[in-house]
């Protein structure tokens, strides 16, 4: 499994025979094998999410499947998903959570593995904002990651937001402890990648080394062997 991040919260994953793609809003798109399955996902409609040139692939690649959020407004060939959906789509299987900033999460099951894509749903804690507002962010995030306890994920793709000062890895921490992950990619940075390896380092993140990795900037690419 070949994962690579792109920029923000944008990433691909390619398998044997099946890519995925995340969140794209800007930086370069890996070239993938034509004869591979594409299924490019947009989790929901903000402008660092979701960006109208995805629909340029379907130029390139004879066989692509779009899977957006349903809050998202085209007129393109689509599969459209709500909050706590599942449905099978040509051969991967796909569950969703309700974000509790706009559209969803994916839980995406392809090829044996399973991936996860947080989209916007974190433990969303704005210093200065108001107790009922920090309140409802974490009770319904917390109510969304008690959903994927007892997953078996091979690979998460989950938040780390520098604009939410000290309490930038509230929600990373929690569905570590939570959901134990395999692989977990830090994701929303805003361009911040030493958060990362600041993370890693602190005693907030120093316990998950072996399994967050480090990222430093765009169009990395990080090979995930087979753990059976």
């Amino acid at each position: 499994m070949k994962v690579t991040f792109i920029e923000h919260s944008g990433f691909s994953v390619e398998m044997s025979e099946t890519v995925i793609l995340f969140d794209y809003y800007k930086g370069t798109i890996p070239e993938f094998p034509t004869n591979k399955r594409i299924f490019v996902f947009a989790s929901h409609g903000h402008g660092d999410h979701y960006n109208p040139e995805i629909w340029k692939l379907k130029g390139r690649y004879p066989d692509i499947t779009y899977i957006l959020s349903d809050d998202i407004q085209t007129k393109e060939d689509a599969v459209m998903m709500g909050p706590h959906e599942k449905k099978e789509i040509r051969g991967i299987h796909i569950e969703t959570l309700k974000s509790n900033d706009m559209g969803v999460a994916f839980l995406v099951q392809a090829e044996g593995k399973t991936i996860y894509h947080a989209g916007d749903l974190n433990w969303w804690h704005w210093n200065g904002e108001p107790d009922e507002d920090n309140e409802y962010y974490k009770k319904t995030f917390q109510e969304e990651i008690r959903r994927l306890e007892g997953t078996k994920i091979d690979v998460a793709f989950m938040l780390l937001d520098p604009r939410q000062e000290d309490k930038y890895c509230w929600g990373m921490n929690y569905f570590l402890e939570k959901v134990h992950p395999r692989r977990v990619f830090p994701m929303h940075c805003f361009g911040s990648y030493k958060i990362t390896k600041h993370y890693l380092g602190c005693s907030d993140g120093k316990h998950w080394r072996d399994i967050v990795y480090e990222i430093t900037g765009p169009s990395e690419e990080f090979i995930i062997e087979d753990e059976g």
